[in-house]
């Protein structure tokens, strides 16, 4: 299953500077091995903002909570998640309906 998923910063958490680098990194982390397990299709870095996007790709709405809610930033961030489905079946559903609204029109 794909899902889109963006993180964005709420707020700083309450901890010195350096603390809060460190889980940054740790977060970065995370998400690069995700990616590097095949969790992750393709992501990164929102430019001017602190948050980031990514495609997942797994096999349940569970499991991706379940990823989600172990990176070192989870409580500090706020969640979107919206369910994708790939361009091919976007493809052959629009066909289908084409096909359907012309089959009406004779």
């Amino acid at each position: 299953m794909l899902f889109f998923v963006k993180g964005e910063s709420t707020g700083v958490p309450p901890l010195p500077p350096d603390q809060v680098y460190e889980l940054v990194v740790k977060e970065w982390e995370t998400l690069i091995s995700y990616k590097e397990e095949g969790k992750i299709l393709a992501g990164g870095a929102m430019a001017g903002r602190r948050g980031g996007c990514a495609i997942f790709d797994v096999d349940s709405s569970d499991e991706l909570h379940t990823l989600i809610s172990k990176m070192p930033l989870f409580p500090f961030i706020a969640w979107e998640i919206i369910p994708l489905i790939s361009s091919e079946s976007a493809l052959e559903r629009t066909k289908q309906t084409l096909a359907e609204l012309q089959g009406a029109d004779e």
